[in-house]
């Protein structure tokens, strides 16, 4: 995987931050998890590919927290802190693609925050 690559992870990880920021100030509470999820998906993929020059392809975020715990175990320890709100992500992700499901704004800004906990260990 090529620096250039590994780099657009990163940036992307930044950018659904920043979506799912924009998304709690406009009201759209549903997006906003789903866009804090999609952030921790790609912060953990930039750390894969930036230690070990591969990440799996999933959606899961257990997965790539037990992938990742191996190169960085502060990021584990970050999981087992956050385990339910990273469980509540995971369906925030399946809902706004498959499910029809809804948030209160107090879980939508709780995950907000994980996720900037997240990307900010990551990037």
């Amino acid at each position: 995987m090529g620096r250039d690559e590994v780099e657009i992870l990163r940036e992307r990880a930044h950018m659904f931050l920043e979506a799912a920021r924009d998304d709690l100030r406009a009201g759209r509470v549903d997006l906003a998890a789903f866009h804090a999820e999609q952030a921790c998906q790609l912060a953990l993929q930039y750390v894969l590919a930036s230690q070990t020059g591969y990440y799996p392809h999933t959606h899961s975020l257990r997965r790539l927290f037990d992938e990742a715990r191996a190169v960085r175990p502060e990021l584990w320890q970050l999981r087992e802190r956050y385990m339910l709100d990273f469980e509540i992500m995971e369906d925030a992700y399946l809902g706004a693609r498959y499910l029809p499901r809804r948030y209160s704004r107090e879980v939508a800004e709780r995950l907000v925050k994980v996720a900037e906990e997240l990307v900010s260990l990551c990037t």
